[in-house]
C-alpha cells in the first residue's frame, strides 16, 4: 500500500489520542539530561582545521626551486636579412605642383597635380560646397 498526504495526515490524528507507552516520557528525558551532562567540544579543537587550511594555500602559492633541463638542439638558424641599399645623399625629393583644371560641371572641381614623372598627373576633385556630397 502506498501513503499519501491525507494518509499520513488521518494516522498522525489517530496516534494524538493514543496514550503513551509507560516510561517513555522518562526516557527521552533521560537522554535529553544525559547529553547535557557530557562535557561541550571546545572552539579550539577546530582550530587546526583553518590553520591546515592556510598551509595548503601557502605550500600552493610559494614558487619551489623547478628542475633545470637543457635547452633542446637548434635545428635550424634564421639567414639574416640583407642589407638595404641607401639612396645617394643628393636625390631631391619628387616635387609636385598644382594646376587648377577648369571642367563643364560646374559643381565639381577638380585640381591636376603635376609631377617631375610626365606619364603620372592626378585628378583631384574638389566639392565646391566643402566635404558635403
Amino acid at each position: 500500500m502506498t501513503w499519501n498526504d491525507d494518509d499520513l495526515d488521518l494516522a498522525l490524528r489517530e496516534l494524538k489520542d493514543e496514550p503513551l507507552p509507560p516510561g517513555a516520557e522518562e526516557a527521552v528525558r533521560a537522554r535529553v539530561f544525559a547529553q547535557l551532562e557530557q562535557p561541550r567540544r571546545k572552539w579550539w579543537t577546530w582550530a587546526w582545521v583553518p590553520a591546515l587550511a592556510a598551509g595548503l594555500v601557502l605550500w600552493m602559492i610559494i614558487p619551489r626551486e623547478q628542475p633545470s633541463f637543457p635547452p633542446p638542439p637548434i635545428l635550424a638558424r634564421v639567414p639574416q636579412a640583407p642589407a638595404l641599399e641607401r639612396p645617394p645623399a643628393a636625390a631631391k625629393p619628387p616635387r609636385v605642383k598644382a594646376v587648377p583644371v577648369q571642367r563643364h560641371d560646374p559643381e565639381t572641381r577638380f585640381v591636376k597635380l603635376v609631377t617631375d614623372d610626365p606619364d603620372v598627373v592626378i585628378l583631384w576633385a574638389m566639392n565646391s560646397e566643402g566635404d558635403v556630397q
